[in-house]
């Protein structure tokens, strides 16, 4: 006779209304142009403007009819360039870490809160947060939130300032540290950094980050801002917007405060893959894994963070692994209520 499906007790169950603060907060960041010798002169960059450009194309696209194959493309939209008396991109942004996880914002079931609040005690003595927190900050090293402006780079270096201590760490080579690696991080610097993460996870410690980095990228060469999306852009206008920051030397090109958050974040290499062994890539901690440029979601049955939760709520033996999972969708923040 078939098992009946296995009901969440009330303490378990995924309450209709439930939130959770992020509890990684990244700015926007700035993108500011220079030389490379001169990356000790904090006056020596100056914002990157926008420009627009307006070009004539051809169509590539899948299924153009052949009528129009010959027609030309036009494109109009935003672009990004380094001046051609400079030779390198510094990007800078800051980063909040904040404690009390497991306490939600808002939610309607009392008796899940103690629950959850019970587990996680014992996750962070027993478990702790090093763990997450040593990815969190290969993420900042390796400088993954540059995105595509991380790509063909000459050379990267990152600068981590505690803004508290005015502690500085330097690292003269991003591409040092792995992408995709998280098991040996050994690091001296990005253990001590780590461990201040870890702290304010945990006791609640205020810990503000400020983020430099340097990408030798090449006089004039295209930088990457975040684009902006554009719903339904009429016929014949501007379709491609580029992301600005307001400062005090004009508007600058930048890069969503979210773009940054998904970076630091991508930390998920636990997800299983049929019939792959080896490393995967990580992807951003999401509930159900979703990736949405590959069309792919890799935490769809068993293993997306409601299951684990109430799994893990009803003490049924989860993974560490899952666990990591779970306690960093906390860290994620969002609302999660059991109702549409």
């Amino acid at each position: 006779m078939a098992k009946k499906p296995k009901v969440a007790t009330d303490s378990a169950k995924v309450p209709s209304v439930l939130a959770f603060n992020r509890k990684i907060e990244p700015s926007d960041a700035l993108m500011q142009s220079g030389l490379w010798s001169e990356r000790a002169n904090p006056t020596a960059w100056k914002n990157i403007d926008l420009h627009e450009k307006r070009n004539r194309g051809t169509k590539s696209q899948y299924g153009v009819d052949d009528a129009e194959k010959t027609d030309p493309n036009l494109v109009w939209g935003d672009d990004a360039r380094l001046p051609f008396e400079a030779d390198t991109l510094k990007v800078f942004f800051t980063v909040k870490f904040l404690g009390n996880i497991a306490e939600p914002t808002t939610h309607n079931r009392p008796e899940f809160e103690v629950k959850l609040k019970e587990k996680f005690s014992t996750y962070q003595k027993n478990i702790g947060f090093l763990t997450l927190a040593k990815r969190y900050v290969q993420n900042l090293v390796n400088a993954r939130f540059l995105w595509r402006n991380r790509l063909g780079a000459e050379k990267i270096t990152v600068e981590i300032k505690n803004t508290e201590t005015c502690q500085i760490w330097s690292f003269d080579d991003a591409y040092q540290y792995s992408l995709n690696n998280f098991d040996e991080i050994t690091d001296k610097q990005v253990i001590e950094i780590a461990e201040l993460v870890a702290k304010s996870f945990s006791e609640d410690d205020y810990l503000l980050l400020e983020v430099t980095v340097f990408a030798r990228v090449g006089q004039g060469q295209h930088i990457f801002p975040s684009q902006e999306m554009v719903m339904d852009t009429p016929k014949g206008q501007k379709s491609k917007y580029l992301y600005q920051v307001k400062t005090n030397q004009g508007m600058c090109a930048g890069i969503h405060s979210e773009k940054i958050g998904n970076a630091i974040r991508t930390i998920d290499n636990w997800y299983t893959i049929e019939n792959i062994e080896s490393v995967k890539a990580p992807i951003a901690v999401e509930p159900y894994g979703s990736v949405p440029n590959r069309g792919q979601a890799y935490r769809i049955s068993k293993t997306d963070f409601y299951t684990l939760l109430i799994n893990w709520l009803e003490n049924e033996d989860i993974s560490e692994d899952d666990q990591h999972f779970v306690v960093a969708n906390l860290i994620r923040g969002g609302v999660f209520g059991g109702n549409d």
